[in-house]
């Protein structure tokens, strides 16, 4: 039998987000934007490369700094009233409180178990991967230093079995200032950037066999290209 989890993926990967949906995108996208652009100073680099209305089959990885990556994410490229899903893994526990499940779910997000090889997450994402916009960070988990810290394998392999149309490398700079670890309300009057950078040419991964070395292998191959940014 299906889980709520796994109705709510379900109902989802069947369409699109529809008129309410994109109404409560658009409340939540508004606020957000108030908060990066409105009281804070966020540049965007590499609009050009930002995924189109209505395009699918992409994936933007980020290295991951502060608890608004997403958001940030969210408000410099998903646009108003969007087609498409965007989606972004969501830590397991989180499912568990009825009314928080339901917010994460309407806004596109999934359960994963956090510091395990989840391999039912991985294959919902290469599916999702299919018609929606993946939003992802191969690290799993924050940086407390800015340092870029090694991709997940699992992320590689989502890559690798999925073969998306675009794997789009995205920067996040100086977000932390804005919601620093511990704080609950963000900050005004900071400075950050977002730099979106041209789609990685992975195919050369693909030739290889599938195993978790080849995985790996890709997952560095991204984290190198998000480095350079």
């Amino acid at each position: 039998r299906n889980s709520i989890k796994d109705i709510g993926f379900l109902t989802m990967t069947k369409q699109g987000p529809g008129l309410w949906v994109n109404i409560w995108h658009a409340i939540g996208l508004s606020f957000w934007y108030l908060i990066i652009k409105g009281l804070n100073r966020v540049e965007v680099r590499g609009e050009a490369h930002i995924p189109e209305r209505g395009e699918t089959g992409v994936m933007l990885v980020y290295n991951h700094i502060s608890a608004i990556d997403p958001f940030v994410i969210a408000v410099t490229s998903m646009p108003f009233f969007s087609k498409v899903w965007w989606r972004a893994p969501a830590k397991e526990e989180l499912f568990d409180i009825p009314i928080v499940r339901n917010i994460i779910l309407t806004w596109g997000g999934f359960p994963v178990k956090r510091g395990k090889h989840d391999l039912r997450a991985i294959d919902k994402m290469a599916t999702m991967l299919q018609n929606s916009v993946v939003v992802i960070a191969p690290e799993g988990t924050r940086s407390t230093d800015g340092t870029l810290r090694r991709g997940k394998a699992g992320v590689g392999k989502i890559i690798y079995d999925a073969r998306p149309r675009k794997v789009i490398p995205v920067k996040v700079q100086g977000v932390e200032a804005i919601l620093p670890k511990g704080r609950i309300f963000p900050r005004a009057g900071r400075k950050a950037m977002i730099t979106y950078g041209a789609p990685i040419d992975l195919s050369r991964y693909y030739r290889l066999s599938e195993s978790v070395e080849t995985s790996q292998q890709i997952v560095d191959a991204v984290m190198e290209e998000i480095s350079k940014l």
